[in-house]
């Protein structure tokens, strides 16, 4: 049995692979909530041992996406109206903060705006998956122009929530959105930190109405 840095770069590299597609699976609606994820079953779809199976449900299950049984799999958690709203309130915590940062390091010529344009541009074609995709890069972007590792880090875990509820919400505000990006590029173009800040803090807290609204019907409790 091979042993060694290599031995465990693999069984992480296994374990990554695992992670990825079962979350792809959750996100896109192809494994639905409640659904049970069997260790054995999961083993076998990816031709893997059990250990990268239970390691990649153990990380979905600190992100909030399933429910382990020790030794058994877990069962997709269930997505709430709490869970929605702590989601928002969870953004509204440090996105703002990082839109500020994000505009007074673009003014100190630390960065450049030029990707933010990009994915501005991406989210504003007709596809609506290419445009929800580009959104949540877009967002992911203004936190990587703070300069802040811990923040970027933190938002690994969100983005994939974000989509989860986005997939599951067809054209909530996407044209107002897609307008409201304009401006924070600009205000973060300009340095205008305080305005890209409440520009964000504004930008997410309207989407969260229309965003329950169109779950209401699907979310639990």
């Amino acid at each position: 049995m091979e042993s060694g840095p290599e031995a465990e770069h693999a069984a992480l590299a296994l374990a990554d692979r695992v992670y990825r597609d079962v979350l792809r699976s959750i996100i896109e609606g192809e494994t639905a909530p409640g659904a049970w994820l069997k260790e054995r079953e999961l083993s076998e779809r990816f031709e893997v041992s059990r250990i990268p199976v239970r390691q990649a449900l153990q990380r979905l299950e600190a992100e909030g996406f399933v429910i382990a049984s020790r030794h058994r799999g877990a069962n997709v958690t269930p997505l709430t109206r709490a869970d929605v709203h702590d989601l928002f309130d969870t953004r509204l915590c440090f996105e703002p903060f990082a839109a500020q940062r994000a505009a007074e390091r673009v003014r100190d010529g630390a960065e450049s705006i030029d990707r933010l344009d990009e994915l501005h541009e991406a989210a504003s074609v007709a596809d609506p998956q290419i445009a929800r995709a580009a959104s949540i890069d877009f967002h992911s972007e203004v936190v990587r122009l703070s300069g802040s590792r811990l923040l970027l880090r933190s938002l690994g875990p969100l983005a994939g929530r974000m989509e989860w509820v986005f997939r599951l919400t067809r054209e909530a505000r996407d044209r107002e959105q897609t307008d409201e990006h304009v401006d924070l590029v600009e205000a973060i173009a300009h340095g205008r930190g305080s305005l890209a800040a409440a520009l964000m803090y504004a930008h997410i807290e309207m989407s969260r109405e229309p965003v329950l609204a169109q779950l209401d019907g699907v979310l639990d409790g």
